[in-house]
């Protein structure tokens, strides 16, 4: 399962990005965009090739948001607008320290459906705080169900297996099977459900 990305960047920089679309789900944005109104809540990357990407108020503004990284062409750049380094990458770097630096930043962040919340690999019942640490393959399952609510069974076999080579020959229906003892062990209202050939999360015992 590809992370989503999208990357707000110059045109010199769009075949760079364009080039790792076998790691990530990339969208890419003109800097314009960034203007405009919306939620901001993807996964998002800004590239600051130089002083002019944005407006200081704005970029400090969207510094704010958890979805946000940085990249700075240089250190200049990192201080001009007074970035953190938790979230920001200063060039020069390799792909696999960029690849990295991505794949971390996504795997901090907090996700939530109803009471339950997804963050590093543990769920965490909000109400209860009860909590449990997920298998990396489970975490995955978890994240895609709570972004897609709804995804097909043979769908979600092809997205974990294709990050997860090293995953045994245990079905499916074995690890929803597991998720689905660990959200009864932290208390929560909410369990998966097969049917169809499709997979969803909701509350337990659903009338469908």
């Amino acid at each position: 399962m590809k992370t989503k990305l999208d990357i707000y960047s110059s045109e010199n920089l769009k075949y760079f990005f364009l080039s790792l679309d076998s790691l990530f789900d990339i969208d890419l944005k003109n800097y314009e965009t960034l203007h405009e109104p919306d939620d901001k809540k993807n996964l998002s990357l800004i590239f600051l090739e130089d002083h002019k990407e944005g407006p200081l108020g704005l970029i400090k503004e969207i510094s704010k948001n958890e979805n946000f990284m940085f990249v700075c062409a240089d250190h200049s750049i990192f201080q001009k607008f007074e970035l953190i380094k938790n979230n920001s990458l200063v060039s020069p770097f390799s792909i696999n320290k960029f690849v990295d630096f991505v794949n971390n930043f996504a795997n901090k962040r907090k996700y939530t459906f109803k009471e339950i919340q997804l963050h590093n690999q543990t769920i965490i019942n909000m109400k209860t705080k009860n909590h449990i640490s997920l298998t990396y393959a489970e975490n995955l399952i978890v994240l895609k169900l709570f972004k897609e609510k709804k995804v097909k069974k043979t769908l979600l076999e092809r997205d974990v297996l294709e990050i997860k080579h090293e995953l045994n020959t245990s079905s499916m229906e074995s690890h929803l099977n597991r998720i689905r003892k660990k959200l009864k062990k932290i208390k929560s209202n909410l369990s998966i459900f097969s049917k169809n050939n499709e997979v969803f999360i909701d509350l337990a015992n659903p009338d469908k």
